[in-house]
């Protein structure tokens, strides 16, 4: 028995609208890019800028003294780098009581590790991650990632951890 082309295309669209509608977003930062200030000069001894402006004074950044304007006297332009994903994310994986809601001194504790499965495509996204924010949540890889399946019916596993306390008399769980 053969399967037509539309059935085969009904299928893929099904399972495609299932995985969308279960994923959630998931925010990868990765690290951030440093580059020279384009208008004041770098002084690499005291790690900051020099306060020597690279600009003529008719231009807009000019600035005699104080700080560089365009990277406030730090001498590099920061860039942050984030990609939003998705991803089947899972709360305290595997039941685990140990990471059940926890009462102590210091305060309350919640489930403080998460398991987000995903496309393989992302293995080196998320090797290279500097943290993921998850539900507004700040996590950072506890494992490195680890590709499971078969063949191209294979997803990535990427298992973080955070550290963030859940707020006392809100009822909240993470």
């Amino acid at each position: 028995m053969k399967i037509g082309r539309k059935t085969k295309e009904r299928f893929k669209k099904s399972i495609n609208n299932l995985v969308s509608g279960l994923s959630r977003e998931v925010v990868v930062y990765s690290k951030d890019l440093r580059s020279e200030c384009q208008n004041c000069y770098y002084d690499k001894v005291n790690d900051r800028s020099s306060g020597i402006p690279k600009s003529s004074p008719g231009d807009p950044d000019y600035f005699t003294t104080g700080r560089c304007p365009v990277c406030y006297g730090k001498g590099v332009v920061t860039t942050s780098r984030k990609r939003a994903i998705k991803g089947l994310v899972i709360w305290n994986p595997q039941g685990d009581r140990l990471n059940a809601l926890t009462f102590t001194e210091a305060g309350t504790g919640g489930a403080t590790r998460v398991e987000i499965k995903m496309d393989p495509i992302y293995l080196d996204l998320i090797k290279n991650c500097k943290h993921v924010m998850i539900d507004g949540i700040i996590c950072k890889l506890a494992n490195p990632p680890i590709i499971r399946g078969l063949g191209n019916k294979s997803l990535l596993i990427g298992e973080f951890f955070t550290d963030t306390k859940s707020k006392a008399g809100s009822g909240e769980r993470l």
